[in-house]
């Protein structure tokens, strides 16, 4: 839109090519009670601003129509006016937590000598203290489903060596997708989890304690 005023309009025209639609058509899923596309169109907002990378954004009180009818969209009516927004259109695939579960398997795990640096290095950071840290406690139980682990992983931005099942966490995410890391709070995005090799070892092993 142009110029100062509160409301607007704006035409935009996208197109899919044959191949695209089909590929669309062809992903629906069949099953009963399903009304679902694995492959879909996705439009995403944010603001106009090239000095970092941009969350989504939606313009204050915006209404989509597509083909001439109206999308639903996850909008909150905002006072909130003067500023610019891009729009983009995808052509996506739709993955279950299933998917991305088996992608981070054939990730694989972070070898176990790893995390055994990193401990090395929480317990060395400490040494020139009056109190310095002995030992490392890390829980086998997932603090999200308060039962014990599967497959851990953490994000490899956190700074903590607590684990949480790789599996509930896609799981809880694909319901309500926040990626926040259930330890820390911080953001914990799929790119960015790792499979903990020695913790997996450790939920392998039958007799614990074990030495580093």
């Amino acid at each position: 839109p142009q110029g100062s005023g509160r409301y607007q309009e704006s035409t935009f025209t996208f197109s899919l090519t044959p191949q695209q639609a089909n590929k669309i058509a062809n992903s629906r899923d069949l099953r009963p009670g399903k009304q679902d596309y694995s492959v879909q169109v996705q439009m995403r907002f944010c603001l106009l601003e090239t000095t970092c990378e941009q969350e989504d954004n939606f313009p204050p009180n915006i209404a989509v129509k597509i083909n001439e009818k109206m999308c639903p969209l996850p909008v909150s009516w905002a006072s909130e006016y003067g500023r610019c927004y891009v729009i983009s259109v995808y052509l996506v695939q739709k993955l279950s937590s299933d998917d991305l579960l088996q992608r981070l398997k054939n990730r694989g795990a972070k070898i176990a000598d790893f995390t055994r640096s990193l401990i090395k290095q929480k317990l060395q950071e400490d040494a020139d203290c009056e109190i310095a840290t002995t030992s490392l406690r890390c829980s086998l139980m997932c603090p999200l489903g308060k039962m014990r682990m599967m497959l851990p992983c953490r994000a490899s931005t956190c700074d903590h060596l607590q684990c949480f099942d790789a599996s509930l966490y896609l799981q809880m995410n694909e319901r309500k997708p926040t990626w926040t890391c259930p330890v820390c709070d911080k953001s914990a995005v799929y790119d960015c989890l790792v499979i903990d090799g020695l913790v997996l070892l450790c939920l392998l092993l039958q007799y614990l304690p074990f030495s580093l």
